[in-house]
């Protein structure tokens, strides 16, 4: 298996966004002047691309200042027909610009390009189509109280300035997914992209800007999540955090913010158990498990990383997903051939080829896969481990990399059982032709999601989120909403 060579490279305007140094973007206009930068490293080539400015406390005070402003001056008094129209205009904003905002997420994430443009660019649109629908339908309500000569009713208030923190895998969608519902509710935001994936979210701010958003409503601080990630958190006036990522850095905000009595929700990781039944459609169910599970080189949280087949129909899944995975053309995120892309960075390589060593003090085997590609990028091959125990570590700990692990199982006790004993409790996909089994696994699974003969399924209007350590609250839907509103309860005496 050989690295294809780029066959395009990205347009003009595109490499000069991406080659000039980028910093924070406050109040309509971008910050690049810093004492600290941190450079921005293409995964394809190992090569600097830019750089970008790491946001002192000085910087995020004065990005949640003008978020603090924004709110209080303009955003959540405008009224909602009129926030409904901007946000309808930020979303074919964002449609428009699509092919320029998905280059910038696979020149320095590495993930397929054609992917961003199929997948992620379509989804952030949805977002912002979705929530656009809301703010004339955030609605209070009438109380019936048992109080004579009192009239109760309810009313749903922004909360303020919302800082939200979003992963490398998904820098595009990720901020939608965020920005939208907060902007739709009234507030006001102040994000922090991953400083190894900066450039789309800094377009979109200037596009904010230009759909008609005031100034100080979008800003974008840059920087690590140590530094610049912690001033933000804990700073007096944001009153909300809203975190994508891992459960280590999870644990932590929330404990920051029950410290300081911020609102919170976290998306955390997964360790996604993805069921084949041997009355299932095998085929079909093997080549959705590679899929799944060699989608952006497996750097995605809802991942079925975690494969479980019924004994029966082990053999036949083995040698369907090996198929798909020798077919995988393996280059440059930018290259349109190209059907997985390198991991992210060198660092994240070393992280994942140290679980692969793992797996020769077990019982475990490497069916295939497991080597690096090249030295000039940070290239894995796709991997499946056969066999291992339920407490070895590539099947309890999520790897983040193209690596599927491969357990049979033997009934559907068993497997529910094995599938819930996990930290994690994010997605889980079921196959199997069986109505009844497939309501009965689907309702036993401990799954923040349940894909049943499909997986990865994703829209604006479902609620996604996970239990256990993969988090606490909802992205998408109404529920989405919850987390960026207060309840107010007005009691007036008609006596």
């Amino acid at each position: 298996m050989t690295i294809s060579p780029p066959s395009t490279t990205a347009p003009d305007n595109v490499l000069a966004f991406a080659s000039r140094p980028h910093g924070s973007f406050i109040d309509g206009n971008e910050r690049v002047e810093s004492a600290e930068v941190l450079s921005t490293i293409d995964p394809s080539t190992g090569q600097t691309l830019t750089t970008v400015a790491e946001a002192d406390t000085a910087t995020v005070d004065a990005a949640v200042s003008s978020a603090q402003r924004a709110f209080d001056s303009s955003w959540s008094t405008m009224l909602p027909g009129l926030r409904e129209r901007i946000l309808h205009r930020f979303a074919d904003l964002i449609e428009a610009n699509g092919p320029e905002l998905s280059a910038y997420d696979a020149l320095e994430g590495g993930k397929p390009v054609s992917y961003v443009e199929a997948v992620d660019l379509p989804l952030a649109v949805e977002q912002f189509r979705y929530f656009a629908g809301w703010p004339t339908k955030l609605a209070g309500q009438t109380v019936p109280v048992s109080t004579p000569g009192a009239h109760v009713y309810t009313r749903k208030l922004p909360l303020g300035v919302v800082a939200a923190i979003t992963p490398w895998n998904f820098p595009l969608c990720q901020a939608a997914i965020k920005i939208a519902p907060a902007l739709a509710a009234g507030n006001t935001v102040v994000l922090k992209p991953s400083e190894l994936t900066s450039l789309s979210t800094i377009r979109l701010a200037e596009l904010a800007l230009e759909a008609g958003l005031p100034e100080g409503v979008v800003n974008v601080v840059t920087g690590s999540g140590q530094s610049t990630g912690q001033s933000l958190i804990s700073h007096p006036d944001v009153a909300k955090i809203s975190f994508t990522g891992s459960a280590r850095v999870g644990r932590h905000l929330g404990a920051e913010a029950g410290r300081m009595l911020k609102h919170a929700s976290l998306e955390l990781g997964g360790k996604n158990p993805h069921i084949i039944f041997a009355d299932a459609d095998v085929e079909k169910a093997a080549a959705a498990a590679a899929t799944t599970a060699f989608f952006y080189s497996g750097q995605v949280c809802f991942s079925g990383s975690r494969l479980m087949v019924e004994r029966a129909a082990l053999d036949q899944v083995l040698e369907i997903v090996a198929a798909h995975a020798a077919a995988l053309e393996i280059g440059p995120g930018l290259d349109r051939a190209t059907t997985m892309g390198p991991l992210v960075s060198g660092q994240h390589r070393d992280k994942v080829e140290g679980y692969l060593a793992s797996v020769q003090q077990t019982g475990a085997t490497i069916a295939f896969g497991g080597n690096r590609l090249s030295d000039s990028g940070f290239y894995l091959e796709p991997t499946a481990i056969v066999g291992p125990a339920d407490s070895d570590a590539v099947v309890a700990e999520e790897i983040f990399g193209p690596v599927l692990v491969i357990q049979p199982f033997d009934s559907i006790d068993e497997v529910t059982t094995r599938a819930n004993a996990g930290e994690y409790g994010l997605t889980a996909g079921v196959w199997t032709n069986d109505v009844r089994k497939a309501h009965n696994v689907a309702q036993s699974l401990r799954a923040g999601t349940v894909w049943v003969n499909t997986y990865a399924d994703y829209n604006a209007a479902a609620p996604f989120g996970g239990f256990k350590s993969s988090g606490i609250g909802r992205d998408c839907g109404p529920e989405a909403l919850d987390k960026y509103v207060d309840t107010q309860t007005v009691w007036m005496s008609l006596s």
